[in-house]
């Protein structure tokens, strides 16, 4: 089984209006990261200060990173061939960014299947009191170092997904 787990960073929450300003990902195969992809992403808009409170992300940091459209043509590169991806919250805010970023940027992309962890947290565990990355890390015992940093919550969602599909 080889699939990509991903998540984003972003400038706010619409599609049109706001950007992705990082992009993290690993690719596995049968349980093991085969490969990393981590990226800043200017996003030729300005990051809020409230942004910045939440993710630490701040315009300094995505002033010299390349803009969307060469990151995520690397990216389309990086999940070419696998089966799947998997995000916590994907398939209604991750993804649709992805998506709309692609087709802002002219990128041709296949269209790919979402497994998204909390979709398969709340069918596993059904009654919990909240489905967030949080909750759920916390809930199971993983350590995510750097919450709201896409490659940090990458390695917890990946964590979440494996235990997930052993229960």
């Amino acid at each position: 089984m080889e699939y990509v787990v991903f998540d984003i960073e972003t400038t706010g929450l619409d599609t049109d209006n706001d950007r992705i300003i990082e992009l993290g990902a690993v690719r596995v195969v049968n349980g093991e990261v085969i490969g990393v992809f981590d990226r800043l992403i200017n996003p030729g808009i300005t990051i809020s200060d409230l942004i910045t409170s939440i993710n630490g992300i701040s315009n300094d940091m995505v002033k010299d990173a390349d803009y969307p459209g060469v990151v995520l043509s690397d990216f389309n590169r990086f999940i070419s061939g696998v089966e799947f991806l998997v995000g916590h919250n994907a398939y209604y805010f991750d993804y649709p960014f992805v998506q709309s970023e692609f087709k802002r940027n002219f990128i041709n992309h296949d269209k790919i299947y979402v497994k998204d962890t909390m979709f398969l947290a709340k069918k596993k565990i059904p009654r919990l009191r909240s489905y967030s990355l949080k909750n759920l890390t916390e809930h199971f015992g993983i350590i995510n170092q750097t919450a709201h940093r896409a490659l940090s919550d990458v390695y917890a969602t990946f964590e979440l997904f494996e235990k997930l599909n052993t229960m």
